[in-house]
């Protein structure tokens, strides 16, 4: 038995398609949705979510949104999702060390915040990617 999840972001519809089981990050912890989940409506941290299907695990690095499950569908409406395969490691890289120049100089307001952000996002995406690369043989049971 499985569901339907979509993943929407405001730019795309980053997934969609019948799963086994999701997990996502919320202020409180990671929660995982199998299917005849209760009802339930949560707000998402940034992190990462781990969708299930058959015998293989799919990675996506996510903004905060929410989450919406009803007894057919989960709704999962973020500021952004990224697969672990659309990652470009050397992008990150020189993201990261960007930021990490302005982080050191202590820059100014928006500029130090949104390098802080930078970090953050880039970190994520390297964990996801990472987690995928380790993780591409199908599950055994």
């Amino acid at each position: 038995m499985n569901f339907l999840l979509e993943i929407v972001t405001p730019d795309r519809t980053a997934y969609t398609d019948s799963v086994d089981a999701v997990s996502v990050p919320t202020p409180q912890g990671t929660i995982s949705v199998l299917p005849r989940h209760a009802g339930l409506f949560t707000v998402l941290s940034e992190g990462e979510i781990k969708v299930t299907t058959a015998n293989k695990h799919l990675y996506l690095a996510i903004g905060g949104g929410f989450m919406e499950v009803t007894k057919k569908i989960v709704s999962i409406l973020v500021s952004r999702a990224v697969h672990a395969d659309e990652i470009n490691e050397r992008a990150i890289k020189e993201a990261q060390e960007r930021a990490k120049e302005v982080l050191a100089h202590k820059g100014k307001g928006e500029e130090f915040s949104a390098a802080q952000a930078i970090m953050r996002r880039s970190l994520l995406e390297l964990k996801v990617l990472r987690r995928h690369r380790s993780r591409q043989m199908p599950l055994t049971h």
